[in-house]
């Protein structure tokens, strides 16, 4: 796998990168993981409600192997890995084949059903549903993994 990070500083980027090899190694194992190619993107928030994004980017492939990730580097650095293992959800679906986005505007499949995203709450999605319930234990099992649990900065805020 290939892993660039862009932005931020040193330390965070090593950070990020550290978690994203984490992160698809539980989720997709070292044999797919090994022709994956993530560009990671620590920018300054464009929206206020997005902490992050994930986009496929080789368009003509069933199942892509290069994706970029866009995380907002303004967030606590707990926040913005709780949100690259969300997104990292989301890159193991599309290389997996789980999910796959039409051309056609609004229609996704998702484990061999297709649905219209204008018909749905953007909670309800299937995809999302997976990812939220997956990202807190993805973050906290790679902190215990890395040994960085303890550290205050990854500590939920009372």
């Amino acid at each position: 796998m290939l892993v660039h990070v862009e932005g931020s500083n040193k330390a965070t980027r090593k950070l990020v990168e550290t978690a994203t090899w984490w992160y698809a190694e539980k989720l997709m194992g070292k044999r797919l993981i090994k022709n994956l190619e993530i560009t990671i993107k620590l920018k300054k928030s464009w929206s206020k409600d997005n902490e992050g994004e994930a986009f496929w980017d080789d368009a003509e492939n069933y199942r892509p192997r290069e994706f970029s990730i866009f995380l907002n580097k303004d967030v606590k650095i707990r926040n913005l890995l709780i949100t690259l293992a969300h997104e990292m959800v989301h890159v193991k679906q599309w290389a997996r084949g789980e999910m796959y986005e039409y051309a056609a505007k609004d229609m996704v499949r998702f484990h061999k059903k297709k649905f219209n995203i204008k018909d749905i709450n953007y909670y309800d999605y299937p995809w999302e549903i997976e990812a939220f319930g997956r990202q807190l234990g993805l973050f906290v099992r790679f902190c215990d993994s890395a040994g960085i649990g303890d550290r205050e900065d990854m500590q939920e805020e009372a």
